[in-house]
């Protein structure tokens, strides 16, 4: 299957190239320019396993990057090299279902164990900053971006530890929209998985640890 890497600067883009080498096969490597992508009439023959974007630094620019070349060429892996943190792109990737969100500063065994790991099923995203330390049990806590009503409902049957399937059946959505509201979860939360989600919204007190909802979140009669 085909790697494709997109970035701007032809110097970095032949610099990624050569560390993607290092993991995959340098034959099924294919390296463009976002110009290029814009000027391409047709996919690629081969399915595309892996889709390595170099993100601009201009928030809207980058959004429509990733929205095009995802679209085109269908992956089935996603990872996007960022040279400006921005929390607008990042939570559009957790959203897209993105794997992997990491500096293009990273070193090259940096870069080369983030590809393997996302070839083997994993997600490589930034350590969340601005946490503060509860003040009782001396654990990472982060003031919680707003959650919908839906997203309420799903993280209480994440605590529960519940599959995507379960939760699926049981709010009556596919298992691709739970693992969407999932993945939003995990932003929101500044979480990696659904362990670390649940252990942040006990801390939180969104969930109480015996599973039973919080008073006046979703409760019912």
């Amino acid at each position: 299957m085909t790697t494709v890497l997109i970035e701007d600067y032809a110097l970095l883009r032949v610099a990624i190239q050569h560390v993607l080498e290092r993991v995959r096969n340098a034959d099924d490597i294919l390296a463009i320019s976002p110009a290029h992508l814009l000027n391409m009439s047709s996919s690629i023959n081969r399915p595309v396993e892996l889709l390595v974007i170099g993100c601009s630094g201009v928030a809207e620019q980058d959004i429509g990057l990733l929205s095009q070349a995802m679209a085109f060429f269908m992956p089935k892996l996603v990872l996007v090299l960022y040279s400006v943190l921005d929390q607008n792109v990042m939570g559009t990737c957790a959203r897209a279902g993105v794997a992997g969100y990491l500096p293009k500063a990273s070193s090259p065994d940096a870069l080369a164990a983030a590809v393997s790991l996302v070839m083997a099923g994993g997600e490589c995203y930034p350590q969340p900053a601005g946490r503060v330390m509860n003040a009782t049990t001396h654990a990472p806590m982060q003031e919680l971006r707003e959650l919908t009503q839906r997203q309420e409902e799903i993280l209480q049957l994440l605590v529960q530890g519940k599959t995507m399937r379960e939760i699926g059946q049981q709010v009556g959505i596919s298992v691709a929209t739970v693992k969407s509201h999932a993945r939003t979860l995990y932003w929101k939360l500044n979480a990696r998985n659904q362990a670390e989600a649940a252990y942040i919204a006990v801390q939180m007190g969104l969930v109480r640890s015996n599973n039973a909802p919080v008073a006046g979140k979703g409760e019912s009669s």
